[in-house]
């Protein structure tokens, strides 16, 4: 590769708001090669919106003297065009932005590296296209963590309809986790008899953007490529920030549920990248058959769009939480061995193990009478595509629960065989 390509390949990372973990900032300490030390420089940029002296001491760190002047211009601009944005001032901020570009430009000719023509103009339209809607969404929900009130550790429950994320987020909630303060109430239910643990007011957020993409969240599985650089997408992030701000502020560590957050995932990512929070996601599977067969029943869907559905809202969730804190949870455990599913939830929190009469209460909520729908066999009542779509959910299925245990690198490079085509897990 050349020169040109490994910068550009670095910028469009930093476009995504894909800042390097502050830990990894010793990368740069093993820059020896002059006409490399840009890329290292910017492969290890801390995010922005983190103003810490020490910080950026180690990030220059093994560069020569007129190297750390360049590096903390690029910061430096960096950060200011996030206080910008933080005072609602876009176009101030795009003009920081142009300068870090400038600076970035000045940096591969003094290093004696320069870049071609092509490749400088494909840098600045990076940054001052894509990075701008990255940024502001990221300077956001910092803003959120440091004067709003939103906690620093948040956990998702990522699950299609119909697969005991209910059930989870309740026995999360029973062990100890916070809830948003507007759980849907649905006392006439008959659905969900232990109530949904959701938040109405996310569910509302979620929908919109539906609406405003042209879908519901029964066709959430036809989302357009590139949605989430779209305006409603930008949108909906600044949204999604107060809607947690409002909901969950004051708490200690709220777990949040919305299965139309599995399909969003990919929206998600300049919030992920930001590192204001820490993260924790439970990904509930369930036979697709059975939440197929569970949506007939309660929404009328066919079984046909029911397993389009569960297909893309599990492959959108494992895909999104890659190389984040995570569990994988067969609902099948979840329902005869909710003990153990909590054991291995409180290991991933790194909660204390010593409240067994909490343990106990909240595994105890999990009640197997209540599961109706099981793999009852419909195939006679679908089309031949259908059975073809429910033979490869089977698979896909059956791969997630027989590794849930194991969830490292060997799964996923079995699930990369079920991305749609022409799709990667960039």
């Amino acid at each position: 590769m050349t020169f040109d390509t490994d910068v550009l390949e670095v910028v469009q990372r930093l476009s995504k708001g894909q800042w390097c973990d502050q830990t990894s900032s010793a990368l740069i300490r093993t820059a020896v090669q002059p006409p490399r030390s840009l890329i290292d420089l910017l492969a290890a940029m801390p995010p922005p919106m983190v103003v810490e002296p020490d910080l950026d001491q180690r990030w220059v760190e093994g560069l020569d003297h007129d190297q750390q002047l360049f590096a903390l211009m690029i910061r430096q601009h960096l950060q200011l065009a996030c206080r910008f944005f933080q005072l609602d001032r876009p176009n101030q901020a795009g003009e920081q932005l142009e300068r870090t570009v400038d600076v970035v430009l000045m940096a591969s000719n003094a290093m004696g590296c320069p870049l071609s023509q092509e490749t400088s103009q494909r840098v600045r339209a990076l940054f001052l296209s894509e990075l701008p809607v990255v940024l502001s969404a990221q300077v956001a929900l910092q803003a959120a963590v440091r004067f709003g009130g939103l906690p620093r550790r948040l956990s998702f429950v990522l699950g299609m309809h119909r697969s005991g994320t209910s059930a989870l987020t309740g026995m999360l909630a029973k062990a100890g986790l916070d809830v948003p303060d507007d759980l849907m109430d649905r006392p006439d239910d008959v659905i969900n008899l232990r109530g949904y643990w959701e938040s109405e007011g996310l569910m509302q957020v979620n929908d919109r953007l539906f609406r405003e993409l042209g879908l519901h969240w029964s066709s959430s599985d036809q989302l357009p490529r590139d949605w989430s650089r779209t305006e409603q997408a930008k949108q909906w992030r600044q949204h999604l920030i107060r809607q947690l701000v409002r909901t969950c502020q004051g708490t200690q560590h709220p777990v949040i549920k919305d299965p139309r957050m599995c399909v969003l995932m990919e929206g998600m990512q300049p919030l992920i990248d930001a590192g204001a929070c820490q993260l924790s996601f439970f990904i509930p599977v369930r036979d697709p058959l059975e939440v197929a067969r569970s949506l007939q029943v309660a929404q009328n869907t066919s079984l046909g769009q029911g397993i389009a559905l569960w297909m893309a809202h599990v492959i959108q969730a494992e895909r999104w939480t890659r190389g984040l804190p995570r569990l994988i949870i067969g609902f099948q455990d979840l329902m005869q061995r909710p003990d153990s599913v909590l054991a291995r939830c409180r290991l991933l929190l790194h909660q204390d193990g010593d409240s067994r009469d909490l343990a106990e209460e909240a595994s105890g909520f999990i009640d197997p009478s209540l599961r109706r729908q099981r793999g009852v066999e419909l195939q006679d009542q679908m089309s031949s595509e259908e059975q073809v779509l429910l033979a490869r959910a089977k698979d896909l299925y059956q791969t997630l629960v027989s590794h849930q245990e194991n969830d490292g690198e060997e799964l996923r490079c079995k699930l990369d065989l079920f991305m749609p085509t022409g799709v990667t897990n960039d």
